[in-house]
């Protein structure tokens, strides 16, 4: 297995790497049914199963139940990991279409994930503000 966590609502990932099959089709969640495979140093991650009830970024932007994801992490150095994900949906998008960033470490000392929790003394905003921590803003 590999297992991902993520900052924001407590979310997490639990992918399989034994090669099992995916869940049957008529199974749909929310993450989708994700299974990995290792091919050299690069995890891919095939998503399938997902339901319509989420959407790509903070816009908006949506597709429907048939979407399928082939997902790439690769390592770069120490401190990256270059992610490429190619998406497939074709009842939302007339061909595929591929997503690619780097995935960056962050290595100033003193440095912690703070959960992304709307409260008051709410002290996680400066990661959001100086483009750090993986939301949106101006990096200074």
């Amino acid at each position: 297995y590999v297992l991902f966590l993520f900052e924001n609502f407590h979310a997490y990932r639990v992918i399989p790497t034994d090669g099992r099959p995916h869940l049957p089709a008529a199974v749909k969640t929310f993450d989708g049914d994700s299974r990995g495979r290792w091919e050299g140093d690069t995890l891919v991650v095939d998503v399938t199963n997902q339901n319509d009830k989420t959407w790509f970024d903070m816009a908006g932007n949506f597709h429907s139940d048939a979407l399928h994801v082939v997902e790439r992490y690769t390592p770069v150095d120490a401190n990256t990991i270059g992610y490429e994900a190619t998406i497939e949906d074709p009842k939302t998008f007339t061909r595929p279409w591929k997503i690619a960033f780097p995935i960056t470490r962050i290595t100033r000392p003193g440095y912690e994930i703070m959960e992304l929790a709307c409260v008051e003394g709410e002290r996680d905003l400066k990661h959001y503000t100086e483009g750090e921590g993986g939301g949106g803003g101006n990096k200074k």
